[in-house]
This record gives structure tokens, sequence and C-alpha cells, in this order.
């Protein structure tokens, strides 16, 4: 009976797995929202690399930085938090508009726009008129491109209160995949209460019914929210989600 090589084996699987990983699809995601809503945190908190910590990232406009990883298979477009004021949202609206198109004008997926994220904080229990405005004008130029748009309700610390203000936005029929609501880390309320981190796997699941086919792998191999998403990823429809977040 021939000898296993089982050297030689484990060689072959690694190679295997960076031949898999050098040919992943790059994913590219818009993350905007007003200044100090937590988007540094929910993108480490969801992805592989501290990606929001490798520095200031690329300039791509004025008001926009490409954030990436060497051997990371993801870019996340970060805007610049916009403060109420109808020449800097509408100038942030265009440089999304203006992203998304140039993307889809190469032809090429891993340069395409791929999600929207749009975030909103839950604990300042209000959304700017503004707000709705804007992401309302962005779904109207979004309807050709039709990029998937998720709102995050970041640092959700009560879920009572992330709950009412998700139901708000449902009212509104604004021309989102999904409203999420979403504590991206445990949060110490005090000595004897801790909050425990929610939602990144509602995300990530959400993510894996709106994207491209083609870049399944790459969510799967980007995302540290939750490893059972890994397996499930695709699995079943997630609707409207209230199963999983309530309404």
């Amino acid at each position: 009976m021939a000898s296993v090589d089982t050297d030689k084996l484990a060689q072959d699987a690694i190679n295997a797995i960076a031949d898999k990983i050098k040919n992943l699809k790059t994913l590219n995601i818009i993350v905007a929202g007003k200044t100090g809503v937590g988007k540094s945190t929910l993108i480490n908190s969801v992805f592989q690399g501290d990606l929001a910590e490798t520095g200031m990232g690329k300039p791509v406009t004025d008001h926009m930085r490409k954030i990436t990883k060497k051997g990371v298979p993801l870019a996340i477009y970060d805007t610049r938090g916009f403060e109420l004021g109808k020449e800097v949202q509408a100038e942030v609206k265009h440089e999304v508009v203006d992203t998304i198109q140039k993307g889809l004008a190469t032809k090429d997926i891993n340069k395409t726009i791929h999600c929207i994220w749009y975030c909103i904080n839950t604990a300042s229990n209000r959304v700017e008129p503004e707000e709705i405005q804007w992401l309302r004008e962005l779904s109207r130029e979004n309807q050709i491109t039709q990029v998937p748009i998720i709102i995050v309700l970041t640092q959700s610390f009560s879920k009572k209160n992330a709950n009412a203000l998700r139901k708000m936005l449902l009212d509104e029929n604004l021309d989102v995949v999904q409203i999420i609501p979403v504590l991206a880390q445990d949060y110490e309320i005090d000595e004897d209460y801790v909050a425990k981190s929610y939602g990144l796997d509602v995300l990530i699941k959400v993510m894996g019914e709106a994207l491209p086919e083609e870049l399944m792998d790459t969510l799967q191999h980007v995302q540290i929210a939750s490893l059972d998403e890994k397996k499930t990823v695709r699995t079943g429809s997630c609707g409207d989600c209230s199963s999983c977040i309530g309404r």
C-alpha cells in the first residue's frame, strides 16, 4: 500500500485556498451618514483586518476616501460625515451617484459599487427630515443603477428605541432593501450590566440576499460578523427580516 505524503497534501490544500482567495472578486461598499454615527466601529466589527484603522485611506473625492487593505478583496468608500446644510448634502449625494456610475462604466465587477450602507445613530433618538429627503433623492437617482441601499441603525443600545426608530423609517416607505438595528460591539452600561452586540449577523444575511452570486465567496471570506453565515449566507430568504429584528 502506497504511503500518503501528508506534507504534500497539506501544501496542496494551502495552495488551493490561496488560489481561491487570489481569484475572489472585490466587494465594494459605500458607507454614508452623519459624523459620529459609528461608521468605523461598524466597518471593523463586520470585516476582517481593522480596515478603518489602517489609515485615512486614499482620497477619491473631496468628501470620500477609499479604504482598502492588502490581501483583503474589499473596498470601503467612506463618505465624509455630512451635517445639516443642503450644499454639503448635495455634494455628497453627487459624489455617491458619480462613483456608482463610474464603476458601472468600467463593466468590471471588481470596480462596481455593490451596496450602500446609510448609517443612522439610534442613540440620538431622531432622524432629521433632511436625511429622509437625502435618501429619497438618492433612491430616485439610483433607480436605473439599482445598487442595494441598506439603512443601518448604529449604536442601538436600546432594542425598544431601535425598533421604534425602525418602524418610523418603515412608515416613510423609503426605497431601501432593509433597515437593520445594530450594536456593533458589547457596551458596558455599568459594572453590573453589559449590552451585548447584535444585528451584525442580520446585516450579513441581508447582504447575502442582495449581492450578486459572484460575490458570495468574497462576502464569506471577508466578514467576521458571523461564522454561521459562512455556511448559511445563501440559504433561505430574509424577506423583511421581521423574524430576526421585529417590526
